[in-house]
């Protein structure tokens, strides 16, 4: 990643289960397992990361990832602070 200063991925591969679909401990275990997926990604690599809301109004809340190396937080926020402005009339 060093050439780079982010990486970009969704926050998470699939939109938030409803309480239905997580009540027994089989419907948790599979949701729980996709939606740490992408975030255990930062852990992984020792990075940081934060999440961007890019979701346009009245549809399914998405988020955008942005993994940053380890110790570069004030960069990644302020690469992130950047993409925010971009997104901010797409994602009200």
């Amino acid at each position: 990643m060093a050439p780079y200063d982010a990486m970009i991925v969704p926050t998470t591969p699939i939109v938030a289960p409803t309480l239905a679909e997580i009540a027994d401990d089989k419907g948790f275990g599979r949701a729980n397992v996709a939606l740490l997926r992408n975030p255990t990604i930062a852990n992984f690599l020792d990075g940081c990361s934060l999440t961007v809301p890019c979701h346009a109004p009245d549809s399914a809340p998405v988020g955008l990832m942005l993994i940053g190396l380890p110790l570069h937080d004030h960069r990644l926020l302020a690469i992130g602070r950047g993409i925010e402005a971009l997104l901010g009339p797409f994602a009200r």
